[in-house]
């Protein structure tokens, strides 16, 4: 094998590449995508459960203090109820959170990289021990590059967000003490809504930003020189399932090619249901007939549809049809000791031919086609 590491990873990875790295978990990913999103899901959910985890924050308190104070032996006499109500009550409060949360995290990365599913990133390999390697990558690196200039930018974010919320609503800390416990949570909600909503705008640009870098990066990794290059395609091409395919479709393409040349035969020679030769042939034609298409089963009765389809005359002669089909090629005049034999097939389809025409004129109609 040839020693390509000296040279330049110029040329763009081929669809086999790419299958390979998806195996290994080499995929285009951005988490900042996924955390935008789940952010944006659980802003969504508590919007809409704001009320509902009123209530229920109202009501567990009400129940603890009120109950715990006019009665307090009675309260705490059950022990087990009462963290049952505790831990029945913070599911009831984070629950739906943490479902949505889970949610949009696999639909975001489902959306992605699609359904990958490898544990090769996780398998020991000594180049992860190599200290040079592991320092270029986490400090030199474009990647490290672009997770220093992300952190900073959400520090940015955050900071600046924070600081004019900070601002706007610091007086309102003040009257806090005098609200009740539906007036706080209210005061709270809106200060925590404003702080995520205005973080989450910036934040989905540098997310959309991210995704191109990552698609971006993992592209350029799986960049291959051009030995790397010749050396897959020399793979590729000794696969015996790609040259099946390459088989297959040849043969497909020659078919296609070959049914298209028989609107323009002169007569399809057939046996009643096995063999179809169509047969090109014009008076003053130099040379002998040609053969335009060879089909048995299937493919003769496409040649047949065709010919009907096309008004080209369908002789049935037995012998003749199998004569042709066992000695012709595709493309190429018709054996010799066959001349006498289509002579008088095609000496049978001009005078039919001259016959209609004659009748045509005259007004008489056409004459249909007849076995010979």
């Amino acid at each position: 094998m040839a020693d390509d590491s000296g040279q330049d990873k110029t040329e763009e990875p081929t669809d086999k590449r790419k299958k390979d790295g998806r195996e290994k978990g080499q995929v285009a990913m951005s988490r900042e995508l996924g955390s935008v999103g789940v952010l944006a899901g659980v802003v969504a959910i508590s919007a809409a459960w704001a009320p509902g985890m009123s209530r229920t924050l109202q009501r567990y308190t009400t129940h603890l203090f009120k109950d715990g104070v006019d009665n307090p032996e009675a309260f705490f006499s059950d022990l087990p109820e009462l963290m049952g109500d505790a831990v029945w009550t913070v599911l009831v409060l984070v629950g739906p959170l943490l479902i949505v949360a889970t949610v949009m995290a696999l639909l975001l990365t489902v959306s992605q990289v699609g359904f990958v599913w490898s544990w090769q990133p996780l398998e020991p390999k000594l180049e992860k021990l190599d200290p040079i390697q592991g320092l270029k990558s986490k400090l030199f690196s474009a990647q490290a590059v672009a997770e220093w200039l992300k952190s900073m930018a959400k520090v940015i974010i955050v900071g600046a967000v924070a600081w004019n919320i900070a601002v706007a609503w610091a007086p309102g800390l003040a009257d806090l003490a005098g609200r009740d416990l539906e007036g706080s949570l209210s005061w709270m909600g809106a200060v925590i809504f404003r702080l995520v909503g205005y973080v989450l705008l910036p934040m989905v640009a540098l997310a959309a930003a991210d995704f191109a870098f990552q698609r971006w990066s993992t592209n350029n990794k799986m960049k291959m020189t051009r030995e790397e290059l010749k050396r897959e395609f020399k793979e590729m091409d000794g696969d015996p399932h790609m040259k099946g395919k390459r088989r297959q479709r040849a043969i497909q393409m020659s078919q296609n090619k070959m049914l298209a040349e028989v609107s323009g035969a002169t007569v399809v020679v057939t046996n009643p249901s096995h063999y179809a030769v169509a047969l090109r042939y014009e008076i003053g034609q130099a040379g002998p007939p040609i053969v335009v298409a060879v089909g048995s089963d299937l493919m003769a009765a496409r040649i047949k549809d065709i010919a009907r389809s096309a008004g080209i005359p369908r002789i049935e002669n037995r012998p003749l049809a199998r004569a042709l089909h066992g000695s012709s090629v595709v493309g190429h005049p018709i054996p010799a000791d066959l001349f006498e034999a289509v002579a008088e097939v095609l000496a049978f389809v001009f005078r039919v031919r001259d016959r209609n025409r004659t009748a045509a004129r005259a007004g008489a109609g056409i004459v249909g086609e007849q076995p010979a």
